[in-house]
């Protein structure tokens, strides 16, 4: 391993982002779907609406409260003037839902149901309101079935491990940053846990299509973007010289594709959504990707990454 300089990208030591674990307690059996990310937002984004909005209007379209809500500033935050035009469409949120990735759907009533979720900038210090809407959710019941739980425990990840923040109903203080490590290795495998849906061209990108240099420089885009809307820290590079640079990234991908379904309650119907999951081993790695790549393991890479998708750990070798 041959450590690169300390911080290419220019970052601050510290970023405003942070990992919580909810730890909910189950009063009746809850079946999921094969991966629980998608249904998991569509109970945080019902519960927050009904939790934040004082007008009760059926649209927040038009509502005089639309700018100092915290709904659709927290739930479907808009792009700002720092984005490129495609990046002001699809915006980059401040929360991304980690549903287990076990393959477990089956939950028996007093067993306990966990899910992660990831903050960054604003997002952290509407922590009480996230928790107070999962709260109410689990306790009118989600899923079809109506299941019910109470919450339990809220935890967020250190470097010595989790630490419990979540006594007596309140949230305690606690450390809700990142601290950026002083070396990064120029190889690394990325364990991908959840598929990785790589969009080039309008298409989604298949196991003989997918390149290392289209997924840095995605990730590139993305971390870039979410450094300008949360972090008031925008990333100063040469991003034209490190797409160069990308292409010559020593790649060696061991990839399956992974199908699953989820069902989209705007659409009305079943999707199915397939990604990439496996190892993918990068070597020769410029000292900016190294720092992107690290950043990647809780901003994830590609596209419906707020319920969870292009999820992965890293593994230095």
């Amino acid at each position: 391993m041959h450590p690169h300089e300390h911080n290419p990208l220019g970052l601050p030591p510290q970023l405003p982002l942070a990992r919580y674990r909810f730890d909910i307690l189950l009063e009746d059996p809850l079946i999921l779907p094969e991966y629980a990310g998608s249904t998991l937002r569509g109970v945080f984004g019902h519960a927050l609406r009904r939790a934040a909005c004082m007008t009760r209007q059926p649209e927040c379209h038009g509502c005089m409260l639309h700018d100092s809500c915290p709904y659709p500033r927290l739930f479907a935050a808009h792009g700002g003037n720092g984005l490129n035009r495609s990046q002001q469409h699809t915006p980059p949120q401040a929360y991304i839902i980690e549903a287990p990735d076990d393959g477990r759907r089956h939950y028996r009533p007093g067993e306990h149901y966990r899910f992660e979720m990831v903050l960054t900038g604003h997002a952290r210090h509407q922590l009480p309101l996230i928790a107070h809407s999962f709260k109410q959710a689990f306790a009118r019941g989600i899923t079809a079935a109506r299941s019910r739980g109470g919450l339990a425990q809220i935890a967020v990840e250190t470097p010595a491990g989790w630490q419990g923040i979540f006594s007596g109903s309140h949230i305690q203080p606690h450390p809700d940053t990142l601290t950026l490590p002083q070396h990064y290795p120029d190889s690394a495998t990325l364990h991908i846990r959840t598929p990785l849906r790589l969009q080039h061209q309008g298409s989604v990108l298949g196991i003989h299509r997918v390149r290392a240099d289209i997924l840095l420089r995605q990730l590139m885009r993305r971390v870039s973007s979410i450094a300008t809307l949360y972090w008031q820290h925008p990333i100063r590079a040469d991003f034209g010289r490190l797409a160069q640079a990308a292409r010559q990234v020593d790649s060696r991908p061991q990839l399956q594709w992974h199908d699953w379904t989820r069902y989209s309650n705007r659409q009305q119907q079943a999707m199915t959504l397939g990604g990439l999951t496996g190892h993918w081993h990068l070597a020769q790695l410029p000292p900016a990707f190294a720092q992107l790549l690290y950043l990647g393991q809780w901003l994830h890479i590609g596209k419906e990454t707020t319920f969870g998708l292009g999820r992965y750990h890293l593994q230095n070798s």
